[in-house]
């Protein structure tokens, strides 16, 4: 969690605001099909210190430092290092704008590429648009 002091009080975001924020930005980007599920390092993060969900691992010192790994799945025939790179500095941007906060790391690891969007990730989509309050009638 993040603890700021404002001009009238504490100012708090909590990790999960964060990682949405990194999971928003990171699909913003075209070339990105969706963020990979990171089961195997979610599962590692949790016997370690750091926060994992959905594909995004955030770790936060005791100074502050932000530094966040996202796991993403991109389409055959894009210029990976162009994407990724386009990745980090959309969630720099956004984290800066939106909270504040200027991650000392952004580590992008491309788990999978994709031809096309499968039927899978299309209901993962939705079920996220769903979840995130965009759409009752799904």
């Amino acid at each position: 969690m993040e603890f700021n002091r404002g001009e009238y009080g504490e100012i708090k975001i909590h990790n999960e605001v964060i990682i949405a924020i990194v999971r928003r930005a990171a699909i913003e980007i075209d070339g990105v099909e969706k963020i990979a599920s990171g089961f195997k390092k979610g599962f590692l993060s949790f016997l370690g210190h750091k926060r994992f969900s959905r594909g995004v691992i955030l770790e936060r010192s005791k100074e502050g430092d932000v530094k966040v790994t996202i796991s993403i799945v991109v389409l055959f025939g894009i210029n990976i290092p162009e994407v990724v790179n386009k990745v980090q500095v959309n969630v720099k941007k956004m984290l800066e704008q939106m909270s504040g906060i200027m991650p000392l790391e952004i580590n992008i690891e491309v788990e999978k590429v994709v031809q096309e969007k499968d039927t899978e990730t299309v209901i993962e989509e939705i079920q996220s648009i769903k979840n995130q309050g965009g759409c009752d009638e799904i």
